[in-house]
């Protein structure tokens, strides 16, 4: 048995994508060796579901993730700033994202309380 396939059907408009690349990125500009380049807003997306998952991402699959994990700073050629976010922590954002569109439960309260004393 596996889970329905989520298929979007429009792209994604990434207002902080520089002038010199496509805005309808999702925040994913390329690759760079084995890392992707991201946008600041894909970041802070990133971000924001290790706020949401970070928990039951560490429960479920015993990785521990913090702000900005697997994250650096990147300029690019036309003096942009933009980031790198390693492949390993693509496939954490990927299953992140899923979570969210899937409509996974977040980390709740309880969770959070338990996870601060036990840490």
């Amino acid at each position: 048995m596996t889970p329905n396939k989520i298929q979007d059907d429009k792209s994604s408009y990434d207002a902080t994508t520089p002038k010199q690349y496509d805005k309808d990125n999702g925040g994913l500009i390329s690759f760079v060796g084995d890392d992707a380049l991201i946008t600041r807003q894909a970041r802070e997306r990133y971000n924001n579901l290790i706020k949401m998952y970070r928990i039951k991402f560490k429960k479920e699959k015993a990785i521990d993730l913090t702000e900005d994990a697997g994250i650096t700073l990147y300029k690019d050629n036309f003096g942009n700033e933009l980031f790198l976010i390693s492949s390993e922590h693509l496939v954490y954002f990927g299953v992140m994202n899923s979570w969210l569109k899937e409509k996974v439960s977040q980390d709740n309260i309880l969770d959070k309380t338990i996870d601060k004393i036990n840490n």
